[in-house]
C-alpha cells in the first residue's frame, strides 16, 4: 500500500537495459514475420445492425490468440477500441461501448481464458512466472506482441482504417495496453486503469497480492536468482516505456491498492512526456469497497473520450 511515503513524488530512475530498444524492435519484427491469417470461427447480427465475431489469430511464436470483435458494417471508421481483461482473467463481451458509437476488439492473453492452450505448460509459481529465465522467453514479451497484433487484426477485420484507435486496459491489462502503445506508436488515445508491473524494484517492497506477491514468493524461495530475474522484469516494467508513450493517455489509480500501490503508478506518471490526465480514487482493487463504485466515473470519461476524441486540455504534468 501506498503507505507513508509521498507516493505523488515517486521517480526513481529508469532501469532500461542497454538494449531495451534493439530487444523491441527485433520483438516486432519477429511479429511481422508470423503467420498473419485469421480464422471467423462464429459470428451473429443483432437487429440493431451490431455483428459479434469469435475469431483466432497467431501471435509471436505461433501462438494462436482468441478473441471476438463488434462492429457495424455501415460505420466501419467509427472509434476503435482494443483492450484485454485483468491478471488471470478472460475477457468478457463489450456490448454497451459498441452501443455508445465504439468498433470493439477484445482478445484473451496467452494462457489466459480462451487462450490457454497456447502455453500448455505455465510455471508453477504463477503466471508472470513463466519463462522468466530469459526476457526472450517471457511470457510478458509474448502477452505484449498479442497485443499489437489484436490491433493489426482488428483493423484487418474492419477493411478500412478507424477514426482513431483507443488502446484499453485495467491492471495488467493496463499495462499490457501501455507497453503496446509504447512500442507500435499505434493508439490515438491510451486509457490504463492502475497499470500494474510499474517499479519492479519497488514492488518487492510494497506489493502484497497478485503478479508482484507471486514474484515475491518465488524470489524468497530463490533468493539467488534475484538478480537475475529482476534483470529479466526490467524489460517489461511499465514505469521503463512511460516516456515512449506518444500519444495522449488518461490514467487512473488508487490511493488504497495492495496489488497495485500507488507509488508503483506515480513511478510510471512521472516519467510520462505525453499529454495526459490523472484520475484519484479512494481505492482500487477492492471491489467489496463501496468506495470502488466511484471508478463508473473514469469508466464514463473515457469511453466519451474515446468517442469525441481527445481533449486539447490534456496537460503534460
Amino acid at each position: 500500500m501506498a503507505g507513508s511515503i509521498d507516493y505523488r513524488n515517486t521517480r526513481p530512475a529508469l532501469t532500461r537495459p542497454k538494449d531495451f530498444s534493439a530487444f523491441w524492435a527485433d520483438t516486432l519484427a519477429l511479429l511481422a514475420r508470423e503467420d498473419s491469417s485469421v480464422q471467423i470461427d462464429h459470428f451473429e447480427t443483432r437487429a440493431d445492425g451490431l455483428t459479434l465475431q469469435w475469431l483466432r489469430y497467431p501471435s509471436l511464436g505461433g501462438a494462436l490468440i482468441h478473441a471476438y470483435f463488434l462492429s457495424r458494417d455501415d460505420r466501419r471508421e467509427d472509434p476503435l477500441v482494443v483492450h484485454t481483461h485483468g491478471y488471470i482473467g478472460q475477457c468478457e463481451v463489450m456490448w454497451q461501448w459498441a452501443e455508445q458509437g465504439l468498433q470493439v476488439f477484445g482478445f484473451d492473453i496467452r494462457g489466459l481464458g480462451r487462450s490457454r492452450e497456447a502455453i500448455p505448460e505455465g510455471s508453477p509459481f504463477g503466471y508472470v512466472l513463466s519463462g522468466i529465465e530469459s526476457q526472450h522467453d517471457s511470457v510478458l514479451r509474448g502477452a505484449v506482441c498479442d497485443y499489437a497484433r489484436a490491433q493489426q487484426v482488428a483493423v484487418r477485420c474492419l477493411g478500412a482504417q478507424p477514426q482513431r484507435t483507443i488502446f484499453y486496459g485495467h491492471s495488467f491489462g493496463g499495462a499490457l495496453a501501455l507497453m503496446a502503445a509504447a512500442v507500435t506508436q499505434t493508439p490515438d488515445l491510451l486509457v490504463t486503469g492502475v497499470p500494474t508491473l510499474g517499479w519492479a524494484e519497488g514492488r518487492r517492497r510494497m506489493v502484497q497480492k497478485g503478479s508482484g506477491a507471486e514474484i515475491n514468493r518465488y524470489l524468497d524461495q530463490y533468493p539467488e536468482r534475484t538478480q537475475r530475474v529482476m534483470g529479466v522484469l526490467r524489460y517489461f516494467d511499465t514505469m521503463n516505456f512511460a516516456n515512449l508513450v506518444g500519444c495522449p493517455l488518461l490514467i487512473g489509480l488508487g490511493i488504497r491498492d495492495a496489488t497495485v500501490p500507488a507509488a508503483t503508478v506515480y513511478a510510471i506518471i512521472n516519467h510520462l512526456s505525453c499529454p495526459h490526465e490523472i484520475r484519484e480514487f479512494p481505492v482500487s482493487h477492492s471491489p467489496d469497497d463501496p468506495e470502488a463504485d466511484l471508478w463508473s466515473h473514469f469508466d464514463r470519461e473515457w469511453r466519451e473520450l474515446a468517442v469525441g476524441g481527445s481533449p486539447d486540455s490534456f496537460g503534460r504534468g
